[in-house]
């Protein structure tokens, strides 16, 4: 009889699980979690006939990191998934300068104080087509291809007691990539990776989000995870580069 034991906790627990997940073939809520990302931003302008240093953004500008929310909307009809998703990102510095910059054919010179700021927002929007999705007696998996455009807008400003200069960045950039989860205990517990990302012309994107989760009660699951954006936009007289990657924690609520 102790050999036989353990089934009906099981069954218990996979009695409890079975409310907690949407329809089978149709799920829809929002994610939102905060992000704790570690930056690295290197910026250069170029303002014809002057080529401006390439500067970076914490060494050179006294940026610091810091924490932000984020967020997507999401539904999904069988194998089809559609998200939107917005991060909003927003850094600023001060510092005395130790070398020379020139920014937008601005010369900030050693020895000047410069306040700068770093704004960016980030929307995206994408399609995930699952091309497998097997249900195995109480475990899940699915592979899936996403196409993704994301778009970008950004603005870099320093300012000096004798001048402010400011330059814009913007672009959609389109990706493509690959999505994989498991999932145990009809879901109750459950892996998930996105991998997306595109290269042209001296451009790239590369977008990785890994996380883990678990539902503690019906249509809510607590999320914890690792995200990185890698990304390069040369064009209208700027190079930015900008990485951003770190751990996050968060909550979905869906139906």
């Amino acid at each position: 009889m102790r050999r036989f034991a353990p089934i009906p906790a099981a069954l218990a627990l996979l009695a409890l699980a079975a409310p907690a997940f949407a329809l089978p073939g149709f799920e829809a809520g929002v994610r939102g979690f905060y992000w704790f990302p570690d930056l690295s931003a290197k910026f250069q302008t170029f303002t014809p006939p002057i080529t401006g240093d390439r500067f970076d953004a914490k060494d050179d500008l006294g940026i610091k990191d810091k924490d932000f929310p984020s967020g997507e909307a999401f539904v999904r009809f069988g194998r089809i998934h559609l998200r939107v998703g917005y991060t909003p990102v927003s850094y600023d510095g001060n510092k005395t300068l130790t070398r020379t910059i020139v920014f937008n054919g601005q010369p900030y010179s050693v020895g000047e104080n410069v306040v700068s700021s770093l704004d960016v927002k980030m929307l995206d929007g994408d399609v995930q087509i699952d091309l497998l999705r097997p249900d195995i007696v109480a475990a899940s998996f699915n592979l899936g291809v996403i196409v993704k455009v994301k778009y970008v807008d950004g603005t870099v400003e320093l300012t000096s007691a004798g001048a402010t200069e400011t330059r814009d960045f913007t672009a959609p950039i389109p990706m493509a990539g690959l999505a994989a989860g498991v999932g145990i205990l009809k879901n109750t517990l459950r892996a998930d990776a996105r991998v997306t990302g595109i290269a042209y012309s001296g451009n790239h994107l590369y977008e990785g989000d890994v996380f883990a989760s678990f539902v503690p009660f019906p249509f809510f699951r607590i999320q914890g995870g690792y995200r990185a954006i890698d990304l390069k936009i040369d064009e209208d007289d700027i190079v930015a580069e900008l990485k951003m990657k770190g751990p996050y924690v968060g909550a979905q609520v869906s139906f």
